[in-house]
């Protein structure tokens, strides 16, 4: 069997995983702040275990004690791996870095990078004695590398994930893999807020993407990441 942690998985990119990675001996458990009624069908349809597991990201002290409630109920018998896909993010606040409050930039930085970081550090304490191979994916973003007016603090946390996840591929952990994903312009609702929002100027580059048909379907790119998850 193998177990896999998807963050964000009630809509969009994260929803689109968590239906590609169904398989029978596969056991998902989805973390995000509402439901999905359609993952549970799908599920029982595939012959798959899944749980869901309501959790805001913003509130990152509480990481670790999630973790090893998540972790007391997977079975260790017959478990081969484990795959935490670090999906949960967001874009807002939008405009310029004085246009929105402090509270706003900060939940940002929770969702889009401390929650990450405290995940991968809790599932490589936790899982340090496991005889299992371990994989983290963090999903990134163009905007990593592109700044862009309007878009400060979701660029800079974005790059930021990269520089962390890049330093945890040089420290020596027992049976790991991790890496970063950049899965390009989605259409998704996310990506519909970027477009949407007045203040940004790369805004209209949104809008003339979605109306040139250029965005990628979430279910493709889950596609990709989900193959590259389960290449030996």
């Amino acid at each position: 069997m193998r177990a896999f942690i998807v963050t964000g998985s009630s809509r969009g990119l994260g929803l689109e995983i968590c239906k590609q990675l169904m398989k029978p001996d596969h056991l998902i458990i989805c973390i995000a702040r509402n439901y999905n009624d359609s993952l549970d069908e799908l599920a029982a349809q595939q012959g798959c275990t899944i749980h869901f597991e309501k959790f805001d990201l913003q509130n990152t002290e509480e990481i670790p004690a999630f973790i090893h409630g998540i972790l007391n109920w997977i079975p260790d018998e017959g478990l081969e791996s484990i795959t935490l896909i670090n999906n949960g993010a967001q874009v807002t606040p939008l405009g310029p870095v004085d246009g929105f409050s402090a509270e706003e930039a900060v939940r940002n930085v929770h969702i889009n990078l401390l929650a990450p970081i405290v995940l991968t550090q809790s599932l490589l304490q936790q899982t340090e004695k496991w005889n299992i191979h371990r994989t983290i994916v963090n999903i990134s973003s163009g905007s990593a590398k592109q700044p862009a007016a309007g878009m400060s603090i979701y660029c800079a946390t974005k790059a930021a994930l990269n520089m962390f996840t890049s330093c945890i591929q040089l420290e020596k952990h027992k049976a790991l893999t991790i890496y970063t994903v950049d899965p390009g312009m989605i259409d998704t609702d996310m990506q519909a807020v970027a477009r949407n929002e007045a203040r940004l100027p790369i805004a209209s580059f949104f809008r003339e993407a979605r109306e040139n048909g250029t965005l990628k379907q979430a279910r493709d790119v889950a596609k990709k990441i989900v193959k590259r998850v389960l290449t030996p």
